[in-house]
């Protein structure tokens, strides 16, 4: 679990916006047992005791159906404040998980669940449109709706989404903040890369670090394919992974290093 205040400057943004508060929270995964739970629970109350004046959930709430009681207790929490989330590919069980069941969310009451739609508000006397991509989106099919048209005219807009890589669809004035899952998950979407592996040195759970005090580095330790050519995949992994901070955050990393830790198994 990552708890962290950022400061994210958006050129243009109306003088009564500034300062708004947004929290983002994602990739809870509940349902299977896991100490994960009490981290997900913490984040909620770290949540709840800003309060922020607008919370936004990216996916991945359910690895199992299971989970939904919690899961709606855990929501209720924020009741109150305007919530919006919208689901992941575990939630639809799209995944190489195992462990993954899919889940059946229709609502999330009382936070809205956003399914390619979009919800207009008013915060502090100016409008906010807050919309949400389907995790469909990304799976290779004819009828994937376009993110660009879930843009509607307003002060600030502000598009969730579980996979970063629906920045790769989107006209660049569409919304002028992205949410995501974290960008450094922009990893897995590479060609051979099997995902992100827990690394042996202490201090880097979870497969990715991120530091420096000169600057933003960050250090990611993946799994790759068997047959993969791994200088090409690595390469490819740093572009990404620059190109999301860039697009997401407006942050240009000091550094990207890719650490291989282990290679699938021969087909």
């Amino acid at each position: 679990m990552r708890l962290r205040t950022l400061e994210l400057p958006l050129p243009g943004l109306p003088e009564e916006l500034d300062g708004l508060r947004i929290a983002h929270l994602s990739d809870f995964h509940l349902g299977p047992p896991s100490r994960g739970t009490v981290a997900v629970e913490r984040a909620f109350e770290w949540t709840a005791e800003r309060r922020p004046d607008l919370v936004a959930i990216t996916g991945d709430l359910l690895t199992r159906p299971s989970g939904e009681p919690l899961l709606r207790r855990l929501v209720e929490r924020l009741d109150g404040v305007p919530t919006f989330a919208v689901l992941g590919n575990h939630d639809l069980a799209i995944s190489r998980d195992p462990q993954a069941r899919r889940s059946n969310l229709r609502e999330l009451a009382p936070a809205t669940l956003l399914r390619d739609e979009g919800r207009m508000l008013e915060l502090r006397g100016r409008t906010v449109w807050i919309a949400g991509s389907h995790p469909r989106m990304i799976v290779p099919r004819p009828t994937r709706v376009d993110p660009s048209s879930l843009s509607r005219d307003a002060d600030l807009r502000i598009l969730l989404c579980h996979f970063p890589r629906v920045l790769d669809r989107l006209q660049p004035d569409a919304f002028e903040l992205v949410l995501a899952r974290y960008a450094a998950d922009a990893a897995r979407e590479v060609l051979g890369v099997r995902g992100l592996s827990e690394s042996p040195i202490p201090g880097r759970r979870g497969g990715v670090r991120v530091g420096g005090e000169d600057g933003v580095r960050v250090e990611l330790h993946v799994s790759v394919d068997w047959g993969a050519a791994i200088p090409e995949v690595g390469r490819e992994v740093q572009e990404r992974v620059r190109e999301y901070l860039r697009r997401m955050a407006d942050v240009e990393p000091a550094s990207v290093d890719v650490v291989v830790e282990e290679i699938g198994p021969r087909p």
